[in-house]
């Protein structure tokens, strides 16, 4: 733990050692996962591209890119956790953490390519006299549905736990509701000889990856706007700070994620002149709360006797507390 004093501010600086050690886990966890996926979904990635130029069904074809695409992104997740593990340097403070952040991104951004392409081809289809072969949707279908619920099963965990992952997730997700969308449109191929049903069912699996995707696109947005974390009620960490004893206010306070699982946190906090006499006791508090209670990766506060001259003007309002050691600022 770094300390410097200036003054009547003393400020510290800390990231529990615990906390490294958990991201460390949750990564190595990830890794494993990811691998297990990869090979179910390259494995049937072939099959899936014959069987879709056999069949010449747009629902199985749009499964199959969307299928490579998931080889892809499962592939590209796994470099983003290796450069996360990468140790910082005087360029990178942070480390590579950011990584697997941008991993997300391109996934998701990717996974909207892919609609797009999937709603052109289905509407040169509704024009055209292509037939596809239901027997072939249907039996791919369910290979495909076999091996991507299984993907999905062995990648769930860990898609709460690491926004990359979700990523490589939501990319099986995608092709989960896509299998089950073949099936559908290779059995009523079958029975009725409906000629629309796969262009129809191909726009279905479009707008299924563009539900699945747009919430992860907005995770990862957030965390690159530097947004408060949502598992963190902020306000609730004010009031928690102010409860200490000798602690009368909290002011510029930022909360944000380095990367899924590693929040940030900076603040200033005042403090009566009794507590002023032992500052390192109060640091200590501060950081434990920050850290244990609300499972905060890296704390920076500053301790001040007064608010008076502070620059910042990234103020949040909240209730404080009134009492002895309480005063509002």
């Amino acid at each position: 733990m770094a300390q410097r004093s200036a003054g009547n501010r003393v400020g510290m600086n800390h990231r529990p050692h615990d906390a490294g050690e958990s991201m460390s886990a949750t990564r190595s966890a990830g890794r494993r996962r990811l691998a297990v996926a990869l090979a179910l979904t390259a494995s049937f990635m072939v099959v899936e591209v014959v069987a879709g130029l056999l069949a010449n069904s747009l629902a199985l074809l749009a499964d199959a890119v969307h299928m490579i695409t998931d080889t892809a992104a499962i592939g590209m997740a796994l470099v983003a956790i290796w450069l996360a593990g990468r140790p910082a340097s005087i360029e990178r403070t942070f480390g590579f953490y950011r990584t697997e952040v941008l991993a997300a991104l391109l996934n998701a951004l990717a996974l909207w390519l892919i609609t797009a392409l999937i709603f052109v081809e289905a509407f040169r289809r509704l024009t055209s006299e292509a037939e596809a072969q239901g027997g072939i949707m249907v039996a791919a279908g369910v290979v495909g549905l076999a091996v991507n619920a299984v993907a999905a099963w062995v990648l769930h965990k860990s898609a709460g736990e690491s926004i990359n992952v979700e990523g490589a997730f939501l990319h099986v997700i995608g092709d989960l509701l896509g299998s089950l969308a073949v099936v559908a449109a290779g059995v009523l191929t079958m029975l009725f000889g409906w000629k629309l049903v796969d262009p129809l069912f191909g726009i279905v699996i479009g707008l299924l990856i563009l539900f699945t995707s747009g919430r992860l696109l907005w995770k990862v947005l957030h965390v690159l706007m530097e947004g408060t974390p949502h598992n963190l009620d902020l306000l609730r960490l004010c009031q928690r700070l102010e409860q200490l004893e000798g602690v009368t206010g909290v002011h510029d306070i930022h909360a944000w994620s380095i990367t899924t699982g590693y929040d940030a946190l900076s603040a200033h906090v005042t403090a009566d002149a009794a507590a002023m006499m032992n500052p390192d006791l109060v640091l200590s508090r501060l950081r434990d709360v920050a850290s244990q209670e609300f499972g905060i990766a890296h704390v920076t506060i500053q301790l001040e006797d007064s608010d008076e001259g502070c620059a910042e003007d990234h103020h949040i309002e909240h209730p404080q507390l009134v009492g002895p050691h309480h005063t509002r600022q």
